[in-house]
């Protein structure tokens, strides 16, 4: 009895994370570029803004908190091919890569670099960086946004 329940943890196992590396898609340069300058433009908005930073002051941190999110975003799927066919299958991804973009900054930012945890910088950077990527992302995914959010491809 032991050895079936062992067969059936490893086979779930494995299930699960065949599942979770099929998330796992890198994005083309060009849009990695461009969504790292939409990152580090909002991060240093926030920055200036609500701390009153230069961007000498910022470029430290930006480094890892752009490439956490960007980590995050890789593995929510966002950047997968197959689910460009609805804009909902971006938000939805999106949603889920800013969740653990915002576990992950909450704590590099934490762990390294106390001065950025301050309620007003917090919040205007995750609040922007949440709106701004998910209006750029379909536009530069190659989104079909008369498909009614639906499963069909065109």
């Amino acid at each position: 009895m032991d050895s079936r329940n062992n067969h059936y943890l490893s086979s779930t196992l494995q299930a699960v994370s065949v599942k979770l590396l099929k998330q796992i898609s890198f994005p083309s340069p060009f849009r990695a570029l461009i969504e790292i300058v939409m990152f580090a433009g909002v991060f240093a908005a926030a920055g200036y803004i609500s701390l009153g930073l230069g961007l000498d002051d910022m470029l430290a941190p930006m480094v890892p908190v752009i490439l956490v999110i960007m980590l995050a975003s890789v593995a929510s799927g966002v950047y997968r091919r197959d689910i460009t066919n609805s804009i909902m299958n971006i938000y939805v991804h999106s949603a889920y890569g800013f969740l653990l973009a915002s576990i992950g900054f909450f704590v590099t930012v934490g762990l390294f670099f106390p001065t950025f945890v301050d309620s007003k910088f917090v919040f205007f950077f995750l609040f922007f960086a949440f709106f701004v990527s998910n209006t750029v992302r379909p536009l530069i995914s190659g989104t079909d946004f008369m498909d009614g959010g639906g499963r069909r491809t065109n």
